[in-house]
């Protein structure tokens, strides 16, 4: 099931200067830490003058869609998804 959350979260994030990107590697939410293990996808949206990354990752038992504001530095949990169905 999909859930739209929309809430602040923290991330741990790693930079690769070589390749020239950032890969989140840890969420924390609602005082629970997940691991991220694997990175669906990453892309970009400009709304306005802000620049927003999306990014679709998953741990070991939930997929999540992160939001990072280029502008704000602020991390969104945009959506959380158990992989079932409705």
């Amino acid at each position: 099931m999909i859930q739209r959350v929309n809430e602040k979260i923290s991330v741990i994030t790693v930079y690769n200067h070589i390749k020239n990107s950032i890969l989140p590697v840890q969420v924390r939410w609602h005082g629970r830490i997940y691991h991220i293990k694997k990175l669906g996808y990453h892309h970009k949206v400009r709304m306005g003058r802000t620049m927003l990354h999306i990014f679709s990752v998953c741990d070991d038992s939930l997929a999540l869609k992160l939001q990072f504001n280029s502008d704000t530095l602020e991390w969104m949990l945009e959506e959380v998804s158990d992989g079932l169905t409705d």
